[in-house]
């Protein structure tokens, strides 16, 4: 009887353990899945680290989180390194020149608000406008060197078109990352606390989540150019 007992109770767990370790189960789904992006977003950061590299980083990134938004969840730090290597140059190109404007209306502004008279305010909503073409190209710049093979000057027009085409999506992106940066800059523990999430997981599920919307948006464009 006692035998029988422990037999039925080794039968259980064994059983217990095929089903948890099951490719197929949800929870062990979910945490490959979360691995894989703690692994993607440590390749991202460690990238980041020489701050000209930030616009291969994220194209490489974009490189594995459009594919995951497709359903495709391979190798990550060998798509990664790939699509790093692959496109450093031009995207350390578009970033260097789009990061650079960016810091330029910025820099306006602050001289608009802090420097010049109060006459001179109203140039800011022609500045703000400048600023807000280039964060658009900024957004999606890289998620479209990623996908497609086209030259500097095709993706920052083509990325450019693709923020005014989808204006809601531009505007949910630059909300998003505004309300985290006003957050973080005026709360010191959240600036701690989103500072640990994004060195961790952050960047990467954040990309995962835009990925989705994009891939969207180029679903469209690439429907509206073939009509």
């Amino acid at each position: 009887m006692i035998k029988k007992t422990h037999s039925e109770a080794v039968l259980l767990y064994n059983l217990t353990m095929d089903k948890f370790f099951n490719p197929n189960n949800p929870i062990t789904v979910l945490l490959a899945r979360t691995f894989d992006l703690i692994l993607l977003n440590i390749c991202f950061v460690i990238s980041c680290i020489p701050v000209f590299t930030a616009g291969a980083a994220l194209t490489a990134m974009y490189s594995v989180t459009l594919k995951m938004a497709e359903g495709e969840w391979g190798y990550i730090i060998k798509n990664y390194t790939e699509a790093f290597r692959k496109n450093f140059r031009q995207a350390t190109i578009l970033w260097l020149i789009l990061a650079g404007i960016g810091a330029f209306f910025a820099a306006d502004i602050y001289i608009l608000y802090y420097v010049l008279p109060e006459q001179y305010l109203f140039l800011q909503i022609v500045i703000w406008l400048l600023l807000f073409f280039d964060v658009s190209a900024l957004i999606y710049v890289f998620p479209m060197l990623a996908k497609y093979e086209q030259t500097c000057k095709q993706l920052i027009k083509n990325s450019l078109l693709l923020g005014i085409g989808n204006i809601p999506l531009t505007i949910f992106t630059i909300v998003i990352l505004g309300i985290i940066a006003d957050l973080s800059l005026h709360n010191g523990s959240l600036m701690i606390l989103f500072l640990s999430v994004f060195l961790f997981i952050g960047c990467a599920l954040l990309a995962l989540l835009f990925s989705v919307f994009f891939r969207r948006a180029f679903i469209k464009a690439d429907g509206s150019e073939k009509d």
